[in-house]
């Protein structure tokens, strides 16, 4: 894994979210009560951009189905609307290990 600097913590306040690149990966950045969260942009039932989800506590449900996860882990909590839990939604989102450091956000990629 090699670290890389995402952006200074001051363009991402508690209850933001924005999209970034690291290389081929989009990475969605989540400030979750003053937690960065970062995974990876792209629910995994129909690639809806999970930056643009709706965010409650320490979850994000995609806009595009309503799947939901966990900021912290990438778990599966919830399939898409009207959807049994299964392939691929079920194995859920790739996460990022983050680092606040001298008031920068960096990711472990």
């Amino acid at each position: 894994m090699a670290r890389c600097r995402a952006m200074a913590s001051a363009e991402l306040p508690p209850g933001t979210r924005t999209r970034v690149r690291v290389g081929d990966r989009a990475i969605a950045l989540f400030n979750a009560g003053g937690v960065v969260y970062a995974l990876d942009d792209r629910c995994p039932h129909e690639g809806g951009r999970l930056s643009l989800g709706t965010v409650e506590a320490d979850t994000v449900r995609c806009p595009v189905h309503g799947a939901c996860f966990a900021l912290a882990t990438g778990h599966t909590l919830e399939p898409p609307a009207g959807e049994p839990m299964g392939p691929p939604v079920d194995r859920g989102v790739r996460v990022c290990p983050v680092s606040v450091i001298d008031d920068e956000i960096y990711l472990d990629v």
